[in-house]
């Protein structure tokens, strides 16, 4: 670790944002596309990792990218036509279908696995007595958005664990102010991300992986477009997903490199950055990951219908021809 963390260092004072060149074919000229990312996190800024280390140029693509603090915001610009592709969260696009808004998930964001440390994990003070869901009866409960993924992962891992998330108060906070609530007894637990649990740790400590209790498995978010877009762009549309399954698989791989990519983005310190438990990004559109929070998020009520997944699937394979 202490060698990776100079290299780290060392990328990171020189502005390197390409560590890995792509042998590229000539392109007579780049196809300009619009895409955003939620806060550039290591989850949800795959686009930047893959403009960084060459893959969207490869493709014949100029990549503008924005970072937006919603999903729904992402979604609802993607709708609106001023992203072309952008990231959103499983739950959140099929609310948007349910609402009549046409997008397409093209490709998956990150993959949850049970077996890795999560970037998002309910934890509570240092020194808490708190151990099963049923401990948080009557307590405070912080997510980041109300009515969203975290709090749903958090209902349900109380729900699993002898507890009932309707005794449970769940109130909004930013991850940035999250530690000193639990320490000033404000709130009981939190689901807190990276990098602020990774930064103090020292202060909180697990109450549980609560995303599991979703699945063992499973995809948190896709990057979607309009289908009017898609369907005015196939081609950039394909070579899209063909530059993001190569930038997952080559990131998934290149860790260093990555993070030296998007740690000057996020403000956050190489090191701390190589410290974290890093996504898992996905490269490839599977209706049995899918599927798990579109359930769980039927059966808590954050949708009005079941949904298969595998519909996903059918409306993205077109722009997966040749892709292995």
């Amino acid at each position: 670790m202490p060698l990776v963390r100079r290299f780290l260092r060392v990328a990171f004072a020189a502005g390197v944002l390409a560590l890995v060149p792509v042998n590229a074919p000539a392109q007579s000229a780049l196809t300009t596309i619009q895409v955003g990312v939620l806060g550039y996190g290591d989850g949800t800024s795959l686009p930047v990792y893959a403009q960084g280390a060459g893959f969207f140029k490869k493709y014949g693509l100029d990549a503008h990218i924005s970072s937006f603090n919603g999903g729904g915001a992402i979604v609802a610009a993607v709708a609106g036509g001023s992203l072309d592709a952008g990231f959103g969260n499983i739950i959140s696009i099929v609310a948007a279908l349910e609402r009549g808004i046409p997008v397409i998930a093209l490709t998956p964001a990150v993959t949850f696995d049970q077996r890795m440390e999560g970037d998002v994990v309910l934890v509570k003070v240092r020194g808490s007595k708190l151990k099963t869901g049923a401990d948080l009866a009557g307590k405070t409960v912080a997510v980041t958005t109300l009515n969203g993924t975290l709090q749903l992962a958090a209902s349900a891992w109380i729900d699993q664990n002898s507890g009932d998330s309707k005794d449970v108060h769940f109130i909004e906070l930013p991850n940035s102010a999250m530690v000193a609530a639990l320490q000033g007894g404000r709130i009981d637990a939190a689901m807190l991300g990276d990098p602020i649990k990774t930064q103090r740790k020292a202060d909180v400590e697990l109450l549980a992986n609560a995303f599991a209790a979703i699945a063992p498995r499973w995809t948190e978010g896709a990057y979607v477009s309009s289908k009017a877009w898609v369907s005015a762009n196939p081609d950039a549309a394909h070579r899209f997903v063909q530059a993001m399954v190569e930038a997952a698989r080559w990131t998934n791989t290149h860790l260093a490199e990555s993070a030296a990519m998007l740690a000057p983005l996020a403000g956050v310190d190489p090191a701390v950055f190589m410290a974290m438990p890093r996504a898992l990004q996905g490269d490839t559109l599977d209706a049995q990951l899918l599927q798990p929070p579109i359930d769980v998020a039927f059966k808590y009520g954050q949708l009005k219908a079941p949904y298969d997944a595998k519909a996903f699937v059918t409306e993205a394979q077109p722009y997966w021809r040749g892709v292995r």
